[in-house]
């Protein structure tokens, strides 16, 4: 029997990235509410542990994840949709975040919605005009944004207001919520510190001018870039699975997203680690970013710093320091605003908008 809802995916489960945590828990998600969904990935190796990666990645419920050779990058999605082209036109939803999947679903006349992640690669790589053509002709029943100002950066190039909708990343509330609670002493000393991917477009250089000027901090990920001299207060740490970030977050008392203007994707992005610090009740300290801002307020549920002043982030760290009260209200106001980013809220937004309501508060204005 054909699933209501088929989410095709480019992520590799044996070089899993931020991209596939989202698809993976969108996917549970999805499946907890009914929807009768199906995962279709690139080829894994013989042998892959597929139970073991799941858990690794947080996954409790049972999901329909299919990895097949026809969806290897290689092949550019023809080989898939040409043997699955049945069952892609008789779905109700079919869902991607990759452009040249879209592309292929456009050519052959199959309805779909897809996911834009970084509006700058879109202009950048010419796929805007292709995108505005299936648009108009129906088989690309829509694009849906993960922050407003990734939605802002689509109608700028020309995308039709009403075809471009908003859904955000999300969080596990229930493992984040574990992470014990802060207290007014864990942030009149706090340690800071930053998970996820360390390369210099996400603050390394900045994260290192910290360390050197006395902040215990710890840097836990896979490393792109190394920092530039050892450090007395910087620990690295190994990526972990994204199953034990929850006791990662647990080790300090400061989440820091030193983002940087020069990442790809600073102009639309919507990270799960944001709302996952949130969650965990950690204090996030985070660059002055437009889609930052739509999560983070400045004072009021973290903190918003210029991206690539060292001194603005110090006095940030010290502000903490001060007024640990303050500072902790503001960590349980965040925690507060993260309630709204459980993935089974993003999954019911994402039916709602596959049945045709609207997904953001500025479609329904």
């Amino acid at each position: 029997m054909s699933p209501r809802f088929v989410y095709l995916a480019w992520g590799r489960p044996q070089r899993p990235r931020a991209n596939l945590i989202q698809t993976l828990h969108t996917v549970e998600a999805l499946a907890a509410l009914g929807a009768g969904v199906r995962l279709y990935l690139p080829p894994v190796p013989a042998g892959f542990d597929t139970g073991g990666f799941l858990a690794g990645m947080g996954i409790r419920r049972p999901i329909d994840l299919r990895p097949v050779e026809s969806l290897h990058r290689r092949w550019g999605g023809w080989p898939f949709a040409l043997l699955h082209l049945g069952e892609l036109r008789r779905a109700g939803v079919v869902y991607t975040r990759v452009p040249e999947l879209s592309r292929v679903l456009a050519r052959l006349g199959i309805r779909h919605w897809l996911e834009v992640h970084e509006t700058d690669t879109l202009d950048a790589r010419g796929q805007l005009p292709a995108l505005r053509t299936a648009l108009a002709r129906g088989t690309l029943r829509g694009l849906v944004a993960i922050s407003e100002a990734g939605r802002a950066a689509l109608l700028r190039a020309g995308i039709e207001a009403a075809r471009v909708h908003v859904l955000p990343s999300g969080v596990d509330l229930t493992a984040f919520a574990a992470v014990p609670a802060l207290t007014e002493a864990d942030l009149r000393a706090p340690r800071a510190l930053y998970v996820g991917r360390i390369s210099r477009d996400r603050g390394l250089p900045l994260l290192e001018h910290l360390a050197a000027a006395g902040v215990p901090l710890t840097l836990v990920g896979p490393r792109d870039h190394e920092p530039a001299a050892t450090h007395a207060q910087l620990e690295l740490r190994p990526a972990v699975a994204h199953a034990a970030v929850p006791a990662e977050l647990a080790r300090g008392a400061l989440a820091l997203m030193p983002y940087q203007a020069d990442l790809r994707h600073a102009a639309s992005i919507s990270p799960i680690k944001l709302f996952e610090a949130m969650a965990a009740g950690r204090l996030v300290i985070a660059s002055d970013l437009p889609p930052l801002r739509e999560i983070v307020r400045d004072g009021v549920n973290g903190l918003l710093v210029p991206p690539d002043d060292p001194a603005a982030w110090l006095g940030a760290i010290g502000r903490v320091r001060k007024d640990p009260a303050a500072a902790l209200a503001m960590a349980e106001a965040g925690r507060q605003t993260a309630s709204a980013y459980g993935w089974d809220a993003r999954a019911r937004r994402l039916l709602a908008l596959s049945a045709g309501a609207p997904a953001s508060a500025a479609e329904a204005a």
